[in-house]
């Protein structure tokens, strides 16, 4: 598996500025009662979730296999996001149900100067983080750092909104406090969504829900290149966290030997996986090309 040592690097630096920034933010977002602030602060903190099922993607998950583990740890990171994801279900409702009392109540105090330069901060920190954390993820290609810097731009939106809204109560004045609690609520229901999605995603990933079909055009494509390949079926793919596992049933030349065919195998393995990094391993069965494995479903370049 290809070296994620920048990823690694930017992912914990990630991990320690959204605490602070969280922490900041929903301390001041109290204090100055903008419950906005505090929704951005809860953003940061669902942030912390991707850097965590990151490092453990790059780490803990890319561990080699053992006596107790014969196909790796992939799944901790599926496992790590699944928890994530409902702990962070139960803080949008709260946070929702607390800005629609806020509506109801009526309370009309505005958030004052200190709310807005904690959000322009975060606003300038966030954008660099998304920034840096792309550029890493594209150089090594790792789909979990490309993942982690969706959600620093979706920080530093958040941030954006929360900044306007706070300038727009300063302006204003108390007779726009609502804008503050309604933004707060839609921040809450937009988390919410994102929280079902990463619920939906462990759990497909945890009970081995293939990928997409062009994902899996992307990958089959490579089989029939190799030289005497003649034919395949029963491809199959998974996600392992980060990556993928392949296996697929290949069909030869049925008078060619067994260390013929193996070899064809291992060419089609190694096409595979020089060209897809994202691929963990391919299991290849190899077959001879007769009517009883040339199936109707199966791809093959005969002429049949």
């Amino acid at each position: 598996m290809a070296s994620k040592t920048h990823s690694l690097r930017i992912t914990w630096v990630s991990l320690w500025l959204n605490i602070g920034l969280g922490v900041l933010k929903c301390v001041v977002g109290l204090w100055a009662n903008s419950r906005a602030l505090i929704a951005d602060g809860l953003h940061s903190l669902v942030d912390l979730s991707t850097d965590i099922v990151a490092i453990l993607g790059l780490t803990l998950a890319a561990k080699p296999v053992d006596g107790t583990h014969p196909y790796g740890h992939q799944k901790l990171s599926s496992l790590a996001g699944l928890f994530i994801s409902v702990f962070l279900l139960v803080f949008c409702a709260g946070l929702i149900l607390n800005s629609i009392r806020g509506m109801l109540v009526g309370e009309a105090v505005a958030p004052g100067g200190s709310a807005m330069v904690v959000a322009a901060v975060s606003l300038i920190a966030k954008e660099w983080l998304f920034r840096r954390t792309r550029e890493i993820a594209t150089q090594e290609r790792s789909q979990l750092a490309m993942t982690n810097a969706v959600h620093h731009r979706a920080d530093s939106v958040s941030s954006l909104l929360v900044l306007a809204a706070l300038i727009a109560i300063g302006l204003g004045g108390p007779a726009w406090h609502m804008l503050d609690k309604g933004l707060g609520l839609i921040l809450g229901a937009w988390l919410g969504g994102e929280g079902i999605r990463m619920f939906l995603r462990a759990c497909q990933e945890l009970i081995d829900t293939a990928p997409e079909e062009a994902v899996i055009g992307d990958l089959r494509e490579h089989v029939l290149q190799v030289n005497g390949a003649l034919a395949y079926h029963q491809f199959r793919a998974r996600r392992l966290g980060d990556m993928l596992m392949l296996d697929l049933h290949l069909q030869v030349d049925p008078n060619q030997t067994v260390a013929q065919g193996h070899a064809i195998a291992e060419q089609v393995k190694a096409i595979i996986l020089d060209n897809h990094p994202e691929v963990l391993e391919v299991l290849v069965h190899v077959e001879p090309a007769d009517e009883r494995n040339l199936e109707p479903r199966g791809v093959h370049d005969l002429g049949q």
